[in-house]
């Protein structure tokens, strides 16, 4: 039997944009992301870039003329944060409404936006009462 396939972190998710530059601006403007990597045509267009999200994780998107939206099996991203109150605030000052909840199940703290496509984007804190704080912190770690 061959060895088990073992995976260490999530590397990206792959989505459609029907504005490039809008997308770019979203998520480098409120989440901090910086451009990894630019996809141009021999001529030059940019038609793809890959944003990095830090710590080893990155989005990528591609020019798609009508935006996927929620169609077909896609059903958000997640990003995890530090400080949910202080994003969802920062969130605020750009327009949107986040609203802060528990998840029923997993306990985690997280609220819920849209990009510019309609994206749906899940902010997530882990504190002790989440479910996977654990898993994600150790056991007996002092973050939050």
């Amino acid at each position: 039997m061959a060895d088990r396939l073992v995976v260490t972190r999530l590397s990206h998710a792959c989505l459609g944009s029907s504005d490039l530059a809008r997308t770019i601006g979203f998520y480098c403007n409120l989440f901090g992301c910086t451009i990894a990597h630019e996809f141009r045509t021999d001529a030059g267009e940019l038609y793809g870039v890959f944003l990095d999200c830090h710590n080893g994780t990155f989005l990528e998107f591609f020019k798609q003329e009508a935006a996927m939206g929620q169609e077909g099996l896609f059903r958000h991203l997640c990003l995890q944060v530090e400080d949910i109150t202080a994003a969802a605030e920062s969130l605020r000052s750009a327009g949107l409404d986040p609203e802060i909840r528990r998840g029923r199940t997993d306990r985690v703290l997280q609220c819920f936006v849209q990009d510019p496509d309609g994206t749906r984007i899940e902010l997530q804190q882990h504190d002790e009462q989440s479910v996977l704080y654990p898993l994600i912190y150790g056991r007996g770690a002092g973050r939050g």
